[in-house]
């Protein structure tokens, strides 16, 4: 959707990220899944490009993926050789840039993420100016995975995006600067779509009970704005009932429940230990139907969460 209408509404969150690119900080960019991380960190990296001297892009969303992918790059910008990447001897003494990967990728990719990390670290702690290392997911990494980027920060400048700050790997967050990307303001969403449908030529019945619906549905992520206007947009004319049966999951809320059971469940022990202590049986008999009907709730809860 970029291509169609740039990218509206993030010139404050690019310009942070750009901002502290240049400080030479390690940043994670956070933000539900779709909500527009990667093209936030592409824009700001086109725009910094001119005085950043390395840029290594990972797309991969897996951490080995991106440390073959890392070591293909560092061998295509002689960064790092066949030596020490531990490749055959035939290799040896041949810049990395002109060995055609084809033909040492099955090599590479049998390699442990331990021999990857000790042939890129020594590489990356040579190199004349300090790489920027850009990834587009860093949510799954493992606390052992988190060890091999640890030793990563220390010689290039990472910057990455994550839908999720998982806890196990929190001394990797505690090294980034945080940058939160938001979903899309009502009147933002609203342009969007408006130069969407534009560019597009859309052919819509009722095209502000069409836009309100998609700026309601999408709760303002991107991905889901994009998905409804690209799916709705296969449509030869766009009327009123195909609108009110467009759906979208990110613009659906769903309610927590998990205090108010919390607060039932103390609830019902007190009623326990009440009637106890104060020897009223019908308050201890109704404290334990209470706690067997809870369980039994709870259960049922957990089994559909499950599905």
């Amino acid at each position: 959707m970029d291509k169609i209408i740039g990218l509206m509404g993030r010139d404050e969150v690019v310009a942070d990220l750009v901002a502290e690119i240049r400080k030479g900080k390690h940043v994670i960019l956070t933000g539900t899944v779709g909500i527009g991380k990667s093209a936030v960190l592409r824009e700001a990296l086109e725009q910094v490009n001119a005085r950043v001297g390395l840029i290594i892009r990972l797309h991969d969303h897996q951490a080995k993926g991106q440390f073959v992918e890392m070591a293909r790059q560092m061998l295509e910008l002689d960064l790092l050789t066949a030596k020490e990447l531990e490749l055959p001897a035939s290799f040896h003494g041949t810049p990395g840039s002109e060995i055609d990967w084809a033909e040492i990728k099955n090599k590479v990719n049998r390699m442990s993420m331990r021999d990857l990390t000790q042939s890129v670290i020594p590489a990356l702690a040579k190199a004349e100016t300090k790489p920027v290392i850009a990834v587009d997911d860093l949510t799954s990494l493992t606390p052992t995975q988190m060890a091999f980027w640890l030793a990563i920060f220390e010689h290039a400048q990472v910057v990455g995006c994550a839908s999720e700050k998982k806890a196990r790997v929190k001394k990797l967050w505690w090294k980034m600067k945080e940058i939160s990307i938001r979903p899309l303001s009502k009147s933002v969403a609203r342009d969007v779509i408006k130069q969407y449908i534009t560019t597009k030529g859309m052919l819509i019945e009722s095209p502000d009970q069409y836009i309100s619906h998609v700026v309601k549905q999408s709760g303002g992520v991107p991905q889901a704005i994009y998905d409804m206007l690209d799916e709705s947009g296969k449509e030869r004319l766009i009327d009123k009932r195909k609108v009110r049966e467009m759906r979208h999951e990110a613009g659906i809320q769903y309610l927590d429940f998990t205090p108010m059971v919390m607060i039932l469940g103390a609830l019902i022990v007190s009623m326990r230990y009440i009637g106890m202590g104060t020897g009223d049986k019908t308050l201890y008999i109704m404290g334990g139907m209470g706690a067997a009907l809870f369980l039994t709730f709870r259960f049922f809860i957990f089994k559909g969460v499950g599905r």
